[in-house]
């Protein structure tokens, strides 16, 4: 029987997938090893000979742990992508990777950003995510085929910090005045429910789907309106004027699907 291997199964997103893939009774095999050592990834193909086709989360994420640790960030976002790759070859199977990249990959816009928009990083997390992708595009090895999937900002109420959600989550715990300052409030953004990224992620599986997407709602949304829908209403936010925007052009998907 086939089955789907899964890397970076203890984030938000792989846990979300498990739990769908459990609902239908979907082999699976997570990989807990370290994915920046090779004999690890090596072994993990040679022991689930059955993989066809590999979900790859394990990341370092956001760019604040990024930052403040560049050389792991490069080391988990690039090279382990790198030994998933060389893994694969090794392996001789045809295997098809999901790719997990972001939209840090570009550089913001006033208007939604297609696949085809300039790719200028606008952190260092996002660099990686970049070097990570020209590693897959680049590969010779014609058994491999890939889905690059540029993913934008998601929530959840299991999610954690640092990202927006859980952040702001946690500011509010011991708020009294229920008042939080948070800078560059009117940037907007496009946000997801990470459930509903998950079963975006599965009907690409399903239909087999190569190439490069956008994965978001295609929607627009000033982080302080995201702040008072979903955290909670009566928040005061002050901010200053300065505004970026970073929404997905989701028409190329819409058309695969």
């Amino acid at each position: 029987m086939k089955k789907i291997g899964i890397t970076g199964g203890s984030g938000l997103l792989g846990k979300l997938l498990i739990k769908e893939l459990k609902k239908v009774n979907t082999q699976y095999s997570k990989f807990n090893k370290n994915i920046t050592n090779k004999k690890h990834v090596d072994e993990w193909l040679v022991k689930n000979k059955s993989i066809e086709y590999i979900f790859h989360f394990a990341a370092y994420t956001s760019v604040t742990r990024s930052n403040a640790n560049m050389a792991k960030a490069y080391k988990v976002n690039v090279l382990g992508v790198e030994n998933l790759i060389n893994s694969i070859h090794k392996s001789k199977k045809k295997i098809t990777v999901f790719f997990a990249s972001s939209s840090h990959v570009y550089k913001y816009s006033k208007k939604p950003i297609k696949e085809t928009y300039k790719l200028i990083p606008i952190s260092y997390y996002g660099k990686t995510k970049l070097l990570a992708e020209k590693k897959i595009r680049s590969s010779k090895n014609k058994n491999f085929k890939y889905f690059i999937a540029r993913i934008f900002s998601i929530f959840h109420a299991k999610q954690k910090k640092p990202f927006l959600y859980p952040s702001l989550k946690d500011k509010l715990k011991n708020n009294k005045l229920k008042k939080i300052y948070i800078n560059d409030a009117n940037n907007i953004r496009d946000f997801s429910n990470a459930e509903k990224i998950v079963k975006t992620i599965i009907k690409i599986y399903k239909k087999k789907i190569t190439g490069t997407y956008n994965i978001g709602s295609g929607k627009g949304m000033m982080i302080k309106k995201f702040i008072n829908k979903h955290v909670n209403k009566k928040v005061c936010i002050i901010s200053n004027e300065k505004t970026n925007s970073l929404v997905a052009n989701i028409d190329k998907l819409k058309k695969a699907l």
